[in-house]
């Protein structure tokens, strides 16, 4: 064999060796649980198109605080990759929780946010203790909350968000969630647990005939309107209106075993806020059931009651 063939042969070989090896260094990823983004509880435009970026990045999880959620050992990663169509602001807001299953529940876990160094695209979650998962007051990891330098596209659709999980044991791997971005903000409705000094509002066990034992409140958020006041109105099927200065946006009401819906009539201050109250007391039927506030042209948001015998 001629002497140059015999040195590409070698060079040849020495490329496919040193590729194996970088190959055998990149660590190969499986695909990690799913997830789905959705409304971050106190915003209206966290999704809408040509605004900054902030939802919650829901893992596959029930948010009844029984169940437990993710176990993540301290030093994992989470990397968030927006699509091209997403616009960096450089300098932007970057925030966000780690969360329990419901509104205002952090795990108490200390992490870090950075954006990559190499992709303005790029948000890193670098998890600097271990969340534990000790049901129902400590559940484990459950949602991510993200506000981040990233304005939403120019049109509305359906956008797909790489999400990556580096040494974060069950969590590891790769998956997508995909972001629904509307044209213009939406009404926003979902559980208001501060008032409660951040106990779970959300899914609780109810003895048959007996008021839950925490009322329900909701926060009411509508994008670009003055308003003086958020109330609520009995309504003659035992639902409840959602009444902004008087006109009707929405409604609270109520599906599976029975229960009564009592509103609690708020000072000013907290009307103007858009907090509203629920008392739900359950009937003698033991059972499942889900109290429902919803907005109209907006979002919605599900209360679960376990009635007990």
């Amino acid at each position: 064999m001629h002497p140059n063939h015999i040195l590409v042969l070698n060079m040849r070989r020495a490329s496919i060796g040193a590729a194996l090896m970088l190959a055998a260094l990149v660590p190969v990823y499986g695909a990690a649980p799913p997830m789905h983004v959705g409304y971050q509880p106190m915003v209206a435009t966290g999704l809408a198109a040509r605004h900054a970026f902030e939802a919650w990045f829901w893992l596959d999880k029930t948010r009844d605080p029984q169940v437990p959620g993710y176990v993540v050992p301290a030093g994992a990663t989470m990397r968030v990759t927006f699509p091209k169509a997403f616009v960096p602001k450089p300098g932007g807001p970057l925030g966000g929780a780690l969360l329990k299953g419901w509104v205002q529940g952090p795990t108490g876990t200390k992490f870090t946010l950075s954006v990559d160094r190499h992709d303005p695209r790029t948000i890193v979650v670098h998890f600097e203790q271990p969340i534990a998962a000790d049901p129902p007051q400590q559940p484990g990891l459950k949602a991510i909350h993200l506000r981040v330098p990233e304005i939403n596209p120019a049109r509305a659709g359906d956008y797909p968000i790489a999400v990556r999980f580096e040494n974060a044991g069950a969590l590891t791997g790769i998956t997508k969630a995909i972001a629904h971005i509307t044209r213009a903000p939406l009404p926003n409705i979902a559980a208001y647990n501060q008032l409660s000094g951040g106990h779970d509002e959300e899914w609780q066990r109810v003895k048959a005939g007996a008021e839950a034992p925490l009322p329900i409140d909701f926060l009411v958020t509508l994008p670009s309107e003055i308003r003086t006041s958020i109330d609520l109105k009995p309504m003659s099927d035992g639902s409840l209106d959602i009444v902004s200065d008087g006109k009707p946006i929405g409604a609270i009401t109520s599906e599976g075993v029975p229960v009564t819906l009592k509103p609690e009539t708020f000072g000013p201050g907290f009307a103007r806020l858009g907090i509203i109250r629920v008392h739900a007391i359950a009937g003698e039927t033991p059972g499942a059931t889900q109290i429902v506030a919803a907005l109209k042209g907006g979002t919605r948001f599900t209360v679960h009651l376990i009635v007990e015998r």
